[in-house]
């Protein structure tokens, strides 16, 4: 594949003007039309965004944390919902009882509506329910949970039959929803209800605390009058474990530690030195509500294949990660302005040089030893949890090839 200069050397002269005055007029840094040399052709916070940002200036230099190691759980977010293949769950299932049979923490399933990307996920209880049935040690977490779109008995209800099912083993990170075509179905599908929707999560997360443990709550029947309302059946856990998921926003780790609930969140939107500030902020916040800061964990989602070398790797990842870089430019319309002015090839070239960033700095590819690199660095930076995302569209084989090798980097941090 050729490189990015490789591309921009070939443009004509018109081409070069016509992509320098786009890049502009986007507030994009136009040196890499110009020079021979290299420089990003994202701004920073593009590359922040994809986590690809770090290396750009001097990474802060930490001391290595060897007192501490690093969780290592599998995350499920993007399968393809309208496949006709019959055998839909085989991935989530074989690397699940693999996880469940070589010490890894938690498998996560998401909530995910009306979009082939993540259709294989609609109702996470349902498959925590099944993977309950299929195994005996790991954690079944959702991961997330939208919860303005669920009314929080409803939601009790189906995770206290998870609960006995797995024999006590639930867990559950709660999300805020994004899209507002998914709203069809909140228990009030209105545009002041989404508008709303984050300081309903926060209501609601308070709620399902209360119910989950046994207590009575009052709630408003469909005469205006109020009732007292008890949930069954009784889960095993007295408590039920919380994580928050937050795109980076600090006002999301406040919130998540005024309610003592863990964090879930991933490298985009921030450089190591913010995702640091962030998690010194959420331990702070959690010790000033009467929380132990260090009970508080922060588990970080990262793209996962790991193998013999880093060139078979690549190989396997390129494609499809592309892909996904290429959704995740066109989401940044704050940054970006209109991507879709750009030609085919112009995106080609930057979603090009944003894969090599994204490969070399912000995922778990490659070997073990150049994984360890991030692995540390995050442990160094306060992180618990490394939540592995494995489904990004590579085959079934080779997401069980790579838990194999991803098994023995978790061993090197298992203290």
């Amino acid at each position: 594949m050729s490189s990015l200069n490789d591309r921009l050397k070939n443009l004509t002269p018109e081409q070069r003007a016509v992509l320098e005055k786009r890049m502009k007029a986007k507030g994009m840094n136009t040196a890499v039309v110009t020079a021979s040399k290299e420089p990003s052709a994202l701004p920073e916070s593009v590359l922040a965004a994809m986590g690809g940002g770090q290396a750009a200036a001097a990474k802060k230099q930490r001391p290595r944390r060897t007192d501490k190691g690093m969780d290592f759980s599998i995350f499920f977010f993007s399968g393809d919902g309208s496949t006709e293949d019959t055998d839909k769950y085989r991935m989530l299932i074989d690397s699940v009882q693999y996880a469940d049979q070589h010490g890894f923490s938690a498998v996560w399933t998401p909530e995910r509506h009306f979009e082939d990307f993540g259709g294989l996920y609609p109702n996470p209880s349902v498959l925590s329910a099944a993977l309950a049935m299929i195994t005996q040690n790991i954690q079944i977490r959702a991961g997330s949970v939208a919860l303005p779109l669920h009314h929080p008995i409803r939601f009790v209800e189906e995770w206290a039959v998870v609960d006995n099912l797995s024999g006590g083993r639930t867990a559950v990170s709660f999300a805020s929803g994004w899209h507002p075509s998914d709203f069809l179905i909140a228990p009030v599908p209105t545009r002041d209800y989404y508008n709303q929707r984050k300081e309903i999560m926060i209501d609601n997360i308070k709620t399902i605390k209360k119910l989950w443990a046994g207590e009575t709550v009052m709630m408003t029947g469909i005469d205006g009058q109020e009732q007292a309302v008890k949930v069954l059946p009784r889960p095993l856990q007295d408590e039920l474990e919380i994580w928050v998921a937050t795109n980076g926003s600090p006002d999301t780790y406040i919130k998540a530690a005024e309610t003592g609930s863990h964090i879930l969140t991933g490298l985009t939107n921030q450089t190591l030195d913010e995702f640091e500030a962030k998690i010194k902020l959420y331990r702070e916040t959690l010790a000033q509500h009467g929380y132990d800061p260090e009970a508080g964990k922060v588990t970080v989602m990262v793209h996962t294949c790991v193998g013999e070398t880093n060139e078979e790797i690549k190989n396997k990842v390129r494609d499809p990660l592309k892909d996904y870089l290429k959704t995740f430019i066109k989401q940044q319309k704050n940054v970006m302005g209109n991507y879709d002015d750009f030609s085919e090839a112009d995106q080609d070239a930057i979603v090009s040089y944003a894969f090599d960033k994204y490969f070399a700095e912000s995922s778990l590819f490659g070997t073990v030893d150049k994984c360890s690199g991030l692995i540390e660095d995050l442990i160094d930076i306060g992180v618990n949890e490394v939540a592995c995302l494995v489904d990004f569209g590579i085959s079934v084989d080779d997401v069980m090839s790579s838990m194999n090798y991803l098994g023995k980097l978790k061993a090197k941090y298992t203290l």
